[in-house]
């Protein structure tokens, strides 16, 4: 058996650590020869079946398996309000797999209950996702009655008392609460959550179908892998020292004879490490379905100032004093927030505040970009006022329940709007396009609880078939704003603020921004940015949302360590609230202007997010860690600390680690010896980058663990590559438009792997290739290339030049002291287009020959032109390692960055 192939194998009455087997795989049939247990496996997980379909979850993560769970229902029915999971099982049936997901090996199993209800269960195990079990799960009604089911249940398993050494138990959920409360939590006795995903208060509800329980040494999430919002439950809850954990409907429904109940397809996953693990996972899979979240514009990750600290009752004259302020600490961002609308709902300007409506608007807007800045606009969509015009006018756009009656949005006193109903979007369309096309904001703040999740809609008018409809076309509601929005301007910043609540995934894919939305605490701050890492991916435009809601109010450093966009509220140079004031004072500015430029000067949002390192629930201290410009960047946190602490992630070679903050050298590390002591009070953030004997830049590339029979990576190799990222000129000055080149780099195999992920304006590209052994030039028009020179190359001119253009064109050139001619050296590429979120990508896989492929001394360049020639001047060309000469030139060795290899 290989480590990632999935088996089928009996299991007799022998302890644990004898049931895990060496031997091979069963033959793809099998049938029921006796009494016995049945089991399909990879390199992390076993599930194992009795003889009435209970199922023991086992992980193989570390060096002994160890049985989380024991033999539970985990997959069964509730009626008469009483479970119903003792199934004889009559079938097992394991064969290759082929999923949206990639290939698996599946295991069918069918068992049948005394009440002649047929369970038909199928387990699929991931080659590429060790430790994610697929379940699809149905029931048939064999009898001649009706059956009247309360419930179904998945995946419910009851997770053991953690060894001593293990410390316990924490949880993610993924749901909403309208108290707000922590996303990840330490589970003690008498711990309950339900975890439903519909609302769980008036305007409290929707989330990520996703709970997670973990300890020290192991992990069991639960989740579904539907493509909409469903109206089930994910509870966990503390029973002793013990954990139960499932996922439920509790819709009840009557099962005729011969009819068939299907359940949603469910996951289970055991893992390593705190939640960010399965989380991620579960975008993965999630993107492989074609639901991922957008590459954010360039400007979603510029620093953050917004009026709301003057509130409601803000005065123009106040907002336009604060801008010099907000312009001299180097924000790029000015937000106007909620109150300058007539009413929630009527989105047209106060009067009293706007006299010229429209008109003054436009002015403002004007200003801030006089300043070099951007304007940001509040708004609540699905929200309406008693007493607004458009309540008034359209009441047929409400949101009814089934009595008729309106659902409150309680914190604005207004009411739900119905997502699904087309005149409710047409209306919305029209008034984002008067922002963002007619007054020229360049990106929108979405406010409000309300719009993580609605309820049902009974509404006769809006003629739904069922009404769970206007549950699963929230996300339809966004994408309505997303493509409005970047219609009206490609560059617009679409940032959503669900309040409190656990964002809704299925929303993810229509979303630039996501904040920490009116945090309770740091602690809040920082965990979820975690999450939205997770779910959004590592390099998201995450915001701490305004540091004044930190514990403390002034606590940038939870957000910068956590590479988070920086935000704040403050008045200046009055503030007309003394009582609940945000001024900005002397002392403060001092703190502000410090913060802002360590934010501004390594833009560490922009780097990759590396969540796996460290688990919150178990390491000391707190530790987050983002991957950025070569260098690691650690974050800690803790009341106190005086003790070592270890550096996790760190590649090949010596580490200077500095404070970020001061600069000044804390020591040297290596990945064989990665401690250093350290002392601190509340946070404390420091950057470890490899020595190298001059100031080029440094790109890691990890090694690769698979490649597809097509010669690439698999996809979740390039999930976890570690990544470089530019959006400078070749002369190193930053780029005015949106053209911003994301690198992601794997070794091995004798290759070199890249993929470049490229955000354009537009695109121009040659038909079909110029020439099959001539050198053409691919290059007057859009490309990547890639300069690579081997170790025994060193200090000549003499290296590879591998172009490729966003239709897949490809060019491989050598370059000597002597010219340059094209070669067929083996190199590979593919390339596709997402017009939507105009983004390009490419994946290359360069042959590495001279030297040994492996070790020091590799030097590369990357490069990207967009424009045709003919457009001169306006052509775009971008450098990874700034060239810096006159004119565009890449062909510069003394330019090229170091490639460390084994990161």
């Amino acid at each position: 058996m290989t480590a990632r192939r999935a088996f089928l194998g009996w299991l007799g009455a022998a302890p644990l650590a004898t049931q895990i087997p060496l031997a091979q795989a069963a033959p793809a049939s099998a049938s029921i020869t006796g009494k016995g247990h049945v089991r399909v496996q990879d390199a992390a997980v076993s599930l194992q079946f009795d003889e009435q379909l209970r199922c023991r979850i086992v992980s193989l993560l570390g060096k002994q398996p160890v049985a989380l769970t024991g033999f539970d229902t985990s997959e069964h029915l509730v009626i008469g309000g009483k479970p119903l999971g003792r199934f004889t099982l009559q079938k097992a049936e394991p064969a290759p797999a082929t999923t949206p997901f990639g290939a698996g090996q599946a295991l069918h199993l069918v068992g049948r209950s005394a009440e002649g209800i047929a369970k038909h269960v199928t387990v699929t195990l991931l080659d590429e996702h060790p430790g994610m079990a697929l379940l699809d799960v149905s029931y048939v009604n064999t009898g001649a009655k009706p059956l009247t089911i309360d419930a179904w249940v998945n995946g419910a398993h009851r997770l053991a008392a953690a060894p001593r050494h293990a410390g316990g138990y924490w949880t993610y959920s993924g749901a909403s609460h309208a108290d707000r409360r922590d996303w990840v939590q330490p589970v003690k006795r008498g711990f309950e959550q339900g975890n439903f995903l519909g609302m769980n208060a008036s305007d409290y509800g929707g989330g990520t179908p996703v709970a997670d329980v973990w300890r020290r040494d192991a992990g069991l999430a639960v989740g579904h892998l539907a493509l909409q919002p469903l109206l089930v439950s994910l509870p966990v809850k503390a029973v002793g020292n013990a954990v139960d954990i499932s996922l439920r409907g509790d819709v009840p429904q009557t099962l005729a004879p011969g009819a068939t109940l299907a359940t949603p397809p469910t996951f289970i996953a055991v893992h390593r490490g705190d939640f960010y693990v399965p989380l991620d996972r579960y975008r993965r899979l999630m993107a492989a379905q074609g639901l991922a979240a957008p590459e954010p514009p360039q400007s979603a990750y510029d620093a953050q100032w917004c009026a709301w600290g003057y509130e409601r009752d803000f005065s123009l004259d106040y907002v336009r004093a604060t801008l010099p302020k907000v312009q001299e600490l180097g924000f790029k961002w000015a937000v106007l927030d909620d109150g300058w609308q007539v009413k929630t709902g009527d989105w047209t300007p106060d009067l009293a505040k706007f006299p010229r409506g429209g008109d003054d608007m436009k002015a403002l807007v004007a200003d801030i970009h006089a300043r070099g800045m951007k304007a940001r606009l509040w708004i609540a969509p699905l929200a309406v006022a008693p007493g607004s015009d458009e309540l008034h006018e359209h009441t047929d756009l409400l949101l009814l329940d089934e009595t008729g009656a309106a659902q409150d949005v309680t914190w604005w006193n207004c009411f739900y709007l119905c997502p699904a109903y087309d005149k409710t979007q047409t209306r919305l369309a029209a008034t984002l396009r008067m922002i963002i096309a007619d007054w020229g904001f360049d990106g929108l703040k979405v406010d409000g609880q309300h719009l993580n999740g609605v309820a049902p809609c009974f509404n006769p008018k809006h003629q739904h078939k069922r009404p769970e409809e206007s549950i699963e076309a929230v996300a339809d509601f966004y994408k309505v704003m997303h493509d409005v929005v970047h219609a009206a301007n490609p560059e617009a910043v679409l940032e959503v603020c669900p309040c409190g609540t656990s964002y809704a995934f299925h929303n993810m894919p229509y979303m630039d921004q996501a904040p920490s939305s009116d945090p309770l605490s740091s602690w809040q701050v920082r965990h979820k940015g975690k999450t939205l890492k997770a779910l959004m991916g590592p390099w998201s435009a995450y915001a701490g949302d305004h540091v004044e809601l930190s514990t403390g109010g002034q606590d940038f450093a939870s957000s910068v360590g956590i590479g988070a966009v920086v935000a704040t509220k403050f008045t200046w140079p009055v503030d007309p609230k003394p009582k609940d004031s945000f001024l900005l004072t002397p002392e403060r500015e001092a703190h502000w202007r410090q913060w802002v430029d360590l934010y501004n000067k390594g833009r560490l949002a922009e780097g990759r997010y590396r969540g796996e390192l460290y688990d919150l629930g178990f390491d000391k201290p707190e530790t987050h860690v983002v991957e950025q410009a070569g260098a690691l960047h650690y974050a800690f946190y803790a009341d106190r600390w005086d003790g070592m602490v270890a550096l996790r992630g760190l590649g090949p070679g010596i580490w200077t680690v500095r404070d970020s903050l001061s600069g000044s050298v804390l020591g040297k590390v290596s990945a064989d010896k990665p401690t250093l002591p350290l002392r601190f009070t509340h946070s404390l953030l420091i950057e470890a980058r490899p020595d190298v004997p001059d100031l080029l830049p440094v790109a890691f590339a990890s090694n690769v663990k698979a490649v597809g029979a097509d010669g690439f990576p698999h996809a979740s190799q390039w999930a976890d590559a570690p990544t470089t990222f530019f959006r400078h000129d070749w002369q190193g000055k930053p780029l005015a438009g949106p053209q911003s080149t994301r690198v992601q780099l794997l070794q091995g195999a004798g290759h070199l792997y890249l993929r470049f992920i490229c955000k354009y304006e537009t695109l121009t590209t040659f038909d079909q290739a110029g020439s099959a052994s001539a050198i053409w030039p691919l290059w007057e028009r859009d490309v990547v290339e890639v300069f690579l020179q081997a170790p025994d190359r060193a200090g000549l001119k003499s290296y590879r030049e591998v172009q490729v253009a966003p239709n897949g064109l490809l060019q491989e050139i050598a370059i000597e002291v002597s010219g340059k001619r094209r070669i067929d050296g083996g190199s590979r590429a593919r390339a596709h287009v997402d017009a939507n979120n105009k983004v390009w990508t490419a994946e290359l896989a360069i042959p590495m020959r001279g030297g040994d492929g492996t070790g020091d001394g590799w030097r590369l360049n990357l490069f990207r032109i967009e424009g045709p020639e003919a457009a001169g001047d306006n052509r775009v060309h971008s450098a990874w390692g700034p060239t810096r000469t006159a004119a565009p030139n890449f062909h510069v060795p003394s330019a090229f960055g170091r490639l460390l290899i084994g990161a």
